[in-house]
């Protein structure tokens, strides 16, 4: 005869299957970038370059894929408001391949690296230490609202279309 399974157990089990569904649910980390065949969804290139690449995910997660900072932020600006229910997410410099999240990084604009579309934009891992990146490649240490608000001052150029990112407003 089969013994019945106590309740506490089926409990316990239930449980730990709904806080992993929650945890899988709510893993809103990047994608990895397949360099050399994802295409900017801003400019439309393809993302190369592996110290630059960018990510933005939206709120129903759909992920869409940049090969600049500029790139990204010219994106984010033009879905505003929508894009502050966006997860960005940036390439750290320093560890190609490797993206941090857009609001936590470290921005340098300076003469050398020079970013795919050509603003000078390097981003840093939140860790990274100001004062050495100051030193190694000069300019002044930014944050994600000051990358914005110098894409939207500056511009950039559209990549070829006509001001809509590629494949329209698909958040």
């Amino acid at each position: 005869m089969r013994r019945p399974v106590p309740a506490r157990s089926v409990i316990l089990r239930f449980s730990l299957a709904t806080a992993a569904w929650l945890l899988a649910a709510c893993a809103r980390g990047p994608r990895p970038i397949a360099y050399g065949s994802d295409a900017c969804a801003y400019c439309r290139m393809v993302i190369s370059d592996q110290r630059y690449g960018a990510e933005l995910m939206t709120a129903k997660g759909k992920v869409h894929t940049f090969d600049s900072i500029e790139c990204l932020a010219s994106y984010s600006l033009q879905r505003r408001p929508a894009g502050s229910a966006d997860s960005a997410w940036v390439t750290d410099f320093e560890h190609p391949g490797t993206l941090v999240p857009a609001a936590a990084a470290w921005y340098l604009r300076a003469p050398g690296p020079s970013s795919p579309m050509g603003k000078g934009l390097t981003a840093f891992a939140p860790t990274a230490d100001t004062a050495r990146l100051r030193r190694s490649f000069g300019g002044e240490p930014m944050r994600w609202a000051d990358v914005l608000a110098l894409v939207e001052r500056e511009g950039l150029a559209d990549g070829g279309h006509s001001g809509e990112p590629a494949g329209g407003d698909a958040h």
